[in-house]
């Protein structure tokens, strides 16, 4: 039969080692929020936007890549036609539109030519008109021509340094 005493001794040993489980699963937890809020995206290069329209689709890989202030070597444009009546799908990636990114869309008509500021989380997708309405009665539609997306990025420079990259992807919407 245990005492009194032996049985308060029990009791705190259990009490004691529940605590220290609960301070090892804080802490645990504390570590890996921080690691999860810390850790690297993909590098620019390596993020793609999905352009749809009707049946076709592409990936679109960055036009420009490079640290702010420094030459920026121009990459592929790719082509996906976008006729007047048709609507450009653009699935924007989670590593471009959970912080501040732009939308630039360039018409045949320069006076038609829109751009568009989103805010984090702000939108997933983007719809794009092939063509618009004129600026004046009896011009004809101004047609797409080109899309631009802009996100600043974060990176790793040649010494293996986070640094801020600028990044565009640019599609031509032109029938060949």
């Amino acid at each position: 039969m245990s005492t009194p005493k032996k049985a308060r001794q029990r009791s705190l040993l259990q009490f004691l080692a529940l605590l220290i489980a609960v301070v090892i699963i804080i802490l645990a937890a504390i570590l890996a929020q921080n690691w999860w809020n810390n850790r690297l995206g993909p590098a620019p290069q390596d993020i793609t936007v999905t352009a749809r329209v009707g049946g076709a689709s592409i990936e679109v890989s960055p036009y420009l890549v490079c640290e702010p202030g420094l030459e920026c070597p121009e990459g592929e444009v790719p082509n996906l036609p976008v006729g007047p009546d048709d609507t450009l799908l653009l699935e924007i990636p989670e590593a471009i539109h959970d912080h501040d990114w732009q939308l630039l869309m360039i018409y045949d008509d320069p006076a038609a030519n829109d751009q568009q500021l989103h805010g984090p989380y702000d939108t997933e997708q983007v719809e794009i008109p092939g063509s618009v309405d004129p600026l004046t009665e009896g011009d004809p539609r101004p047609r797409l021509m080109v899309v631009e997306i802009s996100s600043a990025q974060i990176g790793l420079d040649a010494d293996g340094e986070e640094t801020p990259y600028a990044t565009v992807w640019s599609l031509s919407t032109m029938a060949d």
